[in-house]
């Protein structure tokens, strides 16, 4: 419980400051987003889940219990995200998202290939159809480029 609520809070506090810091860029409008738009709501759905996962945590059994389970899963999510940020630049933001989407539900939910390819490719496309090609958010390409 300690260490759930320590990281939710911690969330909360890097929630609030990535918001802050992604107005100084400029939010710009919903037809024409600046820097800060997309930041700004990443920032505000951390800083919502961190405390949905606080009151989870400080008001329910369950959220009491298997957090040394669930920790290697986080630091694995973590080194995966770490890793995403280092390739997003050199294999593209679809090539990079669609394994980074399959590393993340084979630690959580392990599932048969064709559901994770399934739903790894779907994210994929909805993700660059909302960002790419309707919002106009210029996303890595990387060396592919695609």
């Amino acid at each position: 419980m300690l260490y759930g609520a320590f990281t939710s809070l911690f969330l909360l506090a890097f929630a609030i400051l990535y918001c802050a810091e992604s107005l100084h860029l400029g939010m710009g409008s919903i037809h024409n987003p600046g820097p800060g738009f997309i930041p700004f709501f990443s920032g505000c759905l951390l800083g919502l889940l961190s405390i949905a996962i606080f009151i989870h945590g400080r008001f329910t059994k369950e959220g009491t219990a298997g957090f040394g389970k669930s920790s290697k899963k986080g630091l694995w999510i973590l080194g995966s995200l770490l890793l995403y940020v280092v390739f997003l630049d050199i294999l593209g933001f679809l090539i990079t998202t669609f394994l980074f989407l399959i590393l993340s539900l084979l630690t959580f939910q392990p599932r048969k290939w064709t559901g994770i390819l399934l739903i790894s490719s779907i994210t994929v496309i909805i993700s660059y159809l909302v960002f790419g090609a309707w919002l106009k958010v210029q996303l890595p390409k990387g060396i592919l480029g695609i």
